[in-house]
């Protein structure tokens, strides 16, 4: 009776042992179903679930990022895609960069709007209040000078704020989306609007460090006529996806491997995730990266065995590549200073063929002997080697001849000068004779 209780305590616990493990449940914000986010992440769960048995992805149609940011907060979510200028609570960690949220207005050719300046007096149609598009557009607005009261504001659900644009209830519509957003097509398809550029993003910077300059291509929402019919500047957020501190390592290391080890399949899905991009260490970032996450970025790190082993053979290759490394850089250093005596002392010599006068000349042998004196100091600090003070040597009596011949040649010259000058006066003093003569022969 004993063996036969044993033996189905061994067999329970090996049922236990072989079971697969409860699946994980991730819940994630997602923000509005026509958003890139919302799509982006859809693929992600499809594509997880292929090849993680033990997850279970749910993604949740949100009002945006400020909601999002709240259910991750409040752990009602634990993870959220988010616009990376929210403030958060210490909850939250990074997994990776989404795509660049743009900001982007879409307005009524018709309305005469081309700039933010000019939504004074303007109807503009915005998200829900204690939204992050919401808080964003009145960030814009205080930057421009506008305050709520200069604009008539609009709010409500995206596809609202759509039947007021097409019905020309209002002039303009805000929204923070990627770029090609199918939402804001649909509006240009439909009515004769255009996207005007948002400038200023550096000044907008410093007060909000994440925002950042982008560009909506030419072309992007319409290529015949094109919609934007140039490339447009505007303010940009990254769209990040976070997840809390609390979430197991192994579960992010696993979401974040599918991200980037199967992103063709993804791709296939939404083109957006070519985009997703792991965070940028060497620039920091305004969240602190999950655990999961930088285990996967440290994958391909070698072991702290790989790399420090043999130690003695890694400290002597270091050693041997020091030392060859500083005597090619010492005899380099060598050369370079000799090569910048010997160009002085062509110039010297050069000087010295062009010198008018004795003392320039002189000034020329005094120079010479001050470059003797400093490659003399040079040589016994090391800086010059023995085969570097040939070439000198070679230089120096270049330069010694030259100061030599020019010598020469002024001396010559003087000569000449001064017997010429001896013969000028020896033929006037004969000609005064004979004058002196001829008047005292006439008197």
């Amino acid at each position: 009776m004993r063996v036969v209780v044993v033996i189905t305590v061994l067999v329970g616990i090996g049922s236990w042992l072989s079971a697969p493990p409860d699946k994980y449940q991730v819940t994630i914000a997602a923000g509005p179903s026509t958003g890139e986010a919302y799509r982006l992440l859809k693929a992600l769960q499809k594509v997880a679930h292929r090849h993680h048995d033990n997850i279970s992805i749910e993604v949740f149609e949100t009002r945006g990022s400020m909601q999002n940011m709240k259910l991750l907060a409040d752990n009602r979510v634990n993870m959220a895609a988010v616009q990376a200028d929210l403030i958060t609570d210490g909850t939250a960690r990074m997994i990776c960069e989404l795509y660049s949220d743009m900001f982007q207005l879409v307005v009524r050719s018709e309305s005469g709007i081309q700039s933010m300046a000019d939504l004074k007096g303007k109807r503009v149609a915005l998200p829900f209040e204690k939204t992050g598009e919401y808080e964003d557009f009145l960030f814009l607005a205080r930057h421009y000078g506008l305050s709520p009261d200069d604009i008539t504001l609009m709010t409500g659900t995206e596809s609202s704020a759509d039947w007021l644009f097409i019905d020309g209830d209002v002039d303009a519509v805000f929204r923070v989306r990627g770029s090609g957003n199918t939402s804001i097509l649909q509006l240009i398809e439909q009515e004769d609007a255009t996207i005007i550029p948002i400038k200023q993003a550096d000044a907008l910077k410093l007060r909000k460090p994440a925002l950042l300059a982008e560009t909506i291509a030419v072309g992007s929402y319409r290529g015949y006529p094109p919609v934007p019919a140039i490339d447009t500047v505007t303010v940009a957020s990254k769209r990040l996806l976070l997840a809390r501190s609390d979430v197991p390592d192994a579960i992010v290391y696993k979401l974040t491997a599918t991200l980037f080890e199967n992103r063709r399949e993804l791709v296939e899905l939404d083109p957006l995730t070519g985009f997703v991009s792991l965070p940028r260490r060497a620039v920091g970032t305004l969240f602190p990266i999950h655990p999961g996450t930088q285990q996967f970025m440290d994958r391909d790190e070698p072991s702290l065995i790989q790399r420090y082993a043999p130690a003695s053979a890694l400290v002597v290759s270091l050693t041997l590549l020091y030392l060859s490394s500083s005597l090619q850089f010492s005899a380099w250093r060598r050369r370079r200073t000799m090569a910048q005596y010997n160009r002085g002392l062509l110039q010297l010599a050069d000087t010295a063929r062009r010198a008018q006068s004795h003392p320039a000349l002189r000034e020329c042998q005094s120079e010479l002997l001050t470059f003797v004196e400093r490659v003399v100091g040079a040589g016994e600090a090391g800086e010059v080697s023995t085969a570097d003070m040939a070439l000198f040597d070679k230089a120096y009596k270049a330069a010694e001849e030259a100061i030599l011949l020019r010598r020469t040649q002024l001396d010559s010259e003087l000569f000449r000068f001064d017997r010429e000058r001896v013969q000028t006066n020896a033929i006037a003093l004969e000609e005064s004779k004979q004058f002196s003569k001829s008047v005292i022969g006439n008197a």
